[in-house]
């Protein structure tokens, strides 16, 4: 065992594990991933053996386990205070909404516990999953910020006709707050800020290119009345790839994603041959001021005049070396000053990394391609380097300003890729990781908001998900405006359904189509504006 937990109170329910009275613990399933979460920040640690808690392939039935444990950490400057807290081998969040006289909320009350809800869950059989499905969905509690769909365009969420926003084919929701002050100080030694966490863990079923995929988003919001300044923020990881003692890890900057793999070409015990790889990624950065011409990503719509930030710097974490980063200690003020050097791309004591190949400073290490083999990567790409072992990581992002009541949001992408060897593995999480940052730039867009001198085509986007059963999203482009026509035909052409057919602005549009009465089988959707007629295929399987 890595950790002396420090709560010992666990109470086994069907889904839901409860330590220390208010700390549940949940997972998600829908794909070829199992995950743990809890809502005190915990993530990819399983609450039943205290061990590994993200497992694949196999996703409900999955044995093989890649992720010891992993989560958030944050770091910033509070009056002239360095304050760092967070998520590793302890925990440092309680669940529940900061308040707006900037107390915590009683972390007891059951509307902070872990909220679930799927695409087509009134399908399942009846019993006690469905029932909590439907609780969840009856009760989906919008005012501690559960995102929704409007589906009525009432502005108030009506339960049976509005829905949770089903981002993913299942989503899980939990809001958390940094203010115990002694789970703050056994972290890492600081006080707290007061922040609160909004956090959206999700994946997909209906995309084949996502199985091996889960998603995570944090909504973080200062409700301290303070300034933070110099602010980090890192996602910090334990992955143990099966056997855990035979693991080499890697940095890719393009891609923004850390990753693990073994050293060799047979995980002993778990993957066997060839093994797989597993990396975590940061898919949508925090969002700092730019020029006119710069967008950003945020809340689901490009933003002009900012940009969002990437990847900082690469966070190894070895053992038994001084040279090298290694674990900050917890429970001291120290801890803090070391992980915020971390944070910066520092060793824990605030010297810089030396490049063994250039004999340089540097802040990004392990940042070479082992299946190329170039540049500086682990085994042959850094001669006298550590050997294979036990390894953490740290993906860091920043720094940035945060005044009080500014949000912002940062989304990780947790996946599994699997080659022909242990370096094609690697390969294979990298282009992957290219499909997901492509897949998340392009799909998750609601609404643009439209800078004068940006120029639209007329377009038809491809349905998602495709195949589907019962509803899907429809995008658009309108190059000028227009008055639309959308509508939906049968293999025969015979018309079956108006989507739109109104006036529309220059823009990108997005609309829901609910096949709930058709039988399965192949329609298209055509799309009509002025002189511009474009159809694409779609495909009901139910």
């Amino acid at each position: 065992m890595k950790r002396l937990y420090l709560f010992i109170t666990v109470i086994f329910l069907p889904i839901i594990i409860i330590r220390a009275q208010n700390d549940l613990y949940e997972y998600i399933a829908i794909n070829e991933v199992l995950m743990w979460i809890s809502n005190n920040g915990n993530g990819s640690h399983d609450p039943r053996t205290d061990g590994s808690g993200f497992y694949w392939p196999g996703g409900i039935n999955a044995t093989k386990s890649s992720i010891f444990e992993d989560g958030l950490v944050w770091g910033g400057i509070v009056n002239g205070q360095i304050r760092v807290n967070g998520n590793t081998y302890r925990q440092g969040l309680q669940t529940g909404i900061i308040l707006p006289n900037g107390e915590p909320a009683d972390p007891l009350n059951p509307k902070y516990k872990i909220w679930r809800s799927r695409i087509n869950w009134e399908l399942l059989p009846p019993g006690p999953e469905r029932d909590r499905y439907e609780f969840d969905y009856l009760n989906w509690p919008i005012d501690i910020g559960a995102p929704w769909e409007d589906v009525d365009n009432d502005g108030i969420y009506t339960p049976g006709i509005d829905n949770p926003d089903y981002i993913g084919d299942e989503i899980i929701y939990y809001v958390a707050n940094d203010l115990d002050s002694v789970r703050s100080t056994f972290t890492y030694g600081s006080p707290p800020i007061g922040l609160e966490f909004q956090t959206l863990i999700y994946g997909y079923e209906s995309n084949i290119e996502l199985k091996d995929v889960v998603f995570k988003k944090y909504k973080i919001i200062n409700k301290s009345g303070t300034d933070i300044d110099s602010m980090y923020l890192s996602y910090w990881a334990d992955n143990d790839l099966g056997f855990a003692s035979d693991d080499f890890i890697g940095f890719d900057s393009t891609l923004s994603l850390a990753y693990t793999y073994n050293a060799d070409n047979n995980d002993d015990g778990v993957y066997g041959t060839p093994p797989p790889a597993v990396g975590h990624m940061i898919v949508q950065g925090p969002i700092i001021q730019g020029q006119s011409t710069d967008s950003a990503l945020y809340n689901y719509q490009w933003i002009y005049g900012y940009k969002n930030l990437k990847i900082s710097s690469s966070g190894p974490n070895f053992k038994n070396d001084p040279s090298l980063p290694g674990d900050p200690p917890h429970g001291i003020y120290n801890g803090t000053i070391q992980f915020y050097n971390l944070m910066k791309g520092l060793t824990n004591f605030g010297d810089s990394l030396i490049n063994p190949h250039t004999n340089q400073p540097t802040t990004w290490a392990i940042t070479g391609d082992p299946y190329f083999q170039a540049g500086w990567y682990e085994g042959p790409g850094w001669p006298g380097g550590p050997q294979s072992a036990d390894r953490r990581y740290h993906l860091n992002c920043g720094p940035f300003n945060m005044a009080p009541a500014d949000t912002q949001e940062i989304v990780f992408a947790i996946f599994m890729a699997q080659g022909n060897s242990n370096i094609h593995s690697v390969y294979e999480l990298k282009q992957k990781g290219l499909f997901i940052q492509h897949f998340y730039g392009n799909t998750f867009i609601t609404e643009v908001k439209d800078d004068p001198n940006t120029m639209y085509d007329f377009s038809l986007n491809q349905n998602y998900p495709n195949p589907f059963n019962p509803t899907t999203k429809i995008e658009y482009s309108i190059g000028a405006s227009e008055f639309i026509e959308l509508k939906v035909f049968d293999i025969l052409g015979r018309e079956i359904a108006t989507l739109v057919n109104e006036q529309k602005s220059v823009g990108k549009h997005r609309i829901k189509f609910d096949a709930s009465s058709l039988t399965s089988g192949v329609y298209f959707y055509r799309l009509k504006a002025g002189d511009f007629i474009q159809s694409k295929k779609m495909l009901i399987i139910k």
